[in-house]
């Protein structure tokens, strides 16, 4: 009797089982468990919650030696473009949103350091995005190797054997053509000219640039000279050189700290002349390092970015950059609009692929249809395709700028593109 009871509550405890199971196996799906006071719609799938991940992007510029200047305000505006997506909420990849954490390495703009800080980035931090202002040369490799996505702002040429890497600044060639149009055009009575320039890979390039242009606006180029890396003692060099009377000295790929030398240095021995800074070296260093009596006569590629010549992005992130980061008698370096635009191509570019995966968005990045607000250029797009094969080149913006009794003034600015 004890077994057939048993066997019987068996059965019906087998049977209550069936009929609670019944309503969520009945067409094979689990029904979505409704959200407490909210009535789901029928035939639509909740949102899933986004997921916060992080985006890791690298900064590898100078923050040491005499491209400091530069190297930290690149630096700067990378961050500040991080710390300003973050604070919108993130980037927003599919379901997902995420925040950017930036990784830094100080290149000292040597080729050596920049390999350093390459490798760093790929093997140490796993970054697949990259910003510098560094030597692109043994960067490019790594990054190739890794497909690790690089907007480099040191002037070059895209290459297509390196399809991961962006120039985002104009090649030398282009830029020194143009510059030596806007001076002569500024002082035509400038005919001869001295150049000077570091003996690097650089220097060299630029200095063959400035050889093609010089002769194009009716310049004769009389001194042409090098000086190692590390060289803080110009007196020799420019003794050497002035001997030539050139009516000016440019001073071509020399870095922030080597054109402040050079300048202070050719005053002491008593040249007049223009002096040519075809990199821009921010005003407050030339204050702080020597006496403002030199500040005349200098041609100057640095901007005054609250003139009306400059875009309305260029005069806002001015008017932050004041509030947010300046110091009594600084102004923002172009160096930091740079970073800022190139972190933002980045983000847009992201977005817009829908994906994190490199090889999504660099089909985005290179579409001729692509455009990002490039501070300098509103809706900028990127070229370089019919004189190198790729489109990997950002369009740059080139100001002339002069300083006459210390005070800079901005004469004209020029959007300087690749088709």
């Amino acid at each position: 009797m004890r077994k057939k009871l048993i066997g019987i509550g068996a059965v019906v405890l087998v049977l209550a089982l069936l009929l609670t199971l019944a309503p969520a196996c009945g067409k094979g799906k689990e029904e979505a468990t409704p959200t407490p006071g909210v009535t789901p719609t029928p035939g639509v799938t909740p949102t899933p919650t986004p997921e916060v991940k992080t985006l890791k992007i690298g900064a590898i510029a100078a923050a040491s030696g005499p491209a400091a200047a530069w190297g930290t305000a690149y630096v700067l505006g990378v961050k500040w473009a991080a710390d300003d997506i973050n604070a919108a909420g993130g980037i927003k990849v599919g379901h997902d949103i995420y925040m950017i954490k930036i990784f830094s390495c100080d290149s000292g703009l040597t080729p050596a350091e920049s390999a350093e800080c390459a490798a760093e980035m790929v093997y140490d931090h796993g970054a697949h995005y990259v910003c510098s202002l560094a030597t692109n040369a043994p960067m490019l490799p790594i990054f190739h190797e890794n497909k690790v996505l690089h907007i480099g702002l040191a002037p070059g040429h895209p290459r297509p054997e390196f399809p991961y890497h962006f120039n985002g600044n104009t090649d030398s060639w282009r830029w020194m053509d143009t510059w030596v149009r806007q001076v002569t055009e500024a002082h035509p009575e400038v005919k001869t000219l001295a150049i000077v320039n570091p003996n690097t890979e650089m220097g060299q390039d630029w200095a063959a640039a400035h050889r093609a242009a010089a002769p194009k606006y009716g310049q004769t180029i009389v001194a042409d000279e090098f000086f190692e890396m590390g060289t803080v003692d110009f007196y020799p060099l420019l003794t050497r050189i002035l001997a030539n009377n050139p009516d000016a000295l440019s001073l071509d790929a020399s870095w922030a700290g080597q054109q402040v030398l050079l300048t202070k240095q050719a005053r002491e021995l008593g040249f007049t002349g223009w002096i040519h800074h075809v990199a821009p070296v921010p005003l407050d260093l030339l204050k702080a390092s020597m006496p403002e009596s030199y500040l005349y006569n200098i041609a100057t590629n640095e901007e005054v970015f609250s003139e009306p010549i400059f875009t309305q992005s260029v005069r806002e992130l001015n008017a932050r950059f004041l509030e947010l980061y300046a110091k009594p008698g600084e102004s923002m370096n172009t160096c930091t609009i740079h970073g800022y635009s190139h972190v933002m191509c980045l983000a847009k570019a992201i977005e817009q692929a829908g994906s994190i995966d490199v090889d999504e968005v660099l089909k985005v990045m290179d579409d001729p249809d692509f455009r990002f607000n490039r501070i300098y250029i509103e809706n900028a797009k990127i070229g370089g395709f019919e004189s190198s094969g790729i489109r990997r080149q950002f369009p740059h913006f080139q100001a002339y700028s002069e300083i006459q009794d210390g005070v800079l003034t901005a004469l004209k600015a020029e959007i300087v593109e690749l088709p």
